[in-house]
């Protein structure tokens, strides 16, 4: 059976020792910030559009960098693997839970388990550095 291939993009916030991660409604895995792109979008538009949207907070596209490319299974989503393109950023405003997330938290390698495992292995990455 062939897998089917997503494209996606993560926003990196690191602080204290751990990495921001959200859960969306009705799921039992916690998600780095960020999502899929929208037909003709850059992966820093996309990036934009999704935390605007999931954490009602604006990122300062001239800061962008990119991080790291995860590759791995998509959790939830039978015979489909995830390339998570991922950005670290500022940003303006507060970060608050919007549309389909329902809480955040502060990810370490102590509750790693908690989250899915593209999260896992970028929050991995980035603790380890």
């Amino acid at each position: 059976m062939t897998r089917s291939k997503l494209k996606s993009v993560a926003w990196v916030l690191r602080r204290d020792g751990k990495v921001l991660c959200v859960k969306s409604k009705n799921k039992d895995k916690f998600f780095v910030p960020g999502g899929k792109f929208e037909l003709g979008e850059s992966a820093k538009q996309a990036l934009c559009r999704e935390i605007a949207e999931e954490l009602s907070v604006t990122l300062k596209e001239e800061t962008m960098r990119h991080v790291t490319t995860i590759h791995d299974i998509a959790y939830g989503l039978p015979n489909t693997d995830v390339e998570m393109a991922c950005y670290s950023a500022d940003y303006v405003g507060e970060i608050v839970p919007n549309a389909e997330i329902e809480t955040v938290a502060w990810v370490d390698l102590e509750t790693l388990h908690c989250c899915a495992p593209a999260a896992q292995q970028l929050v991995t990455f980035i603790l380890s550095r």
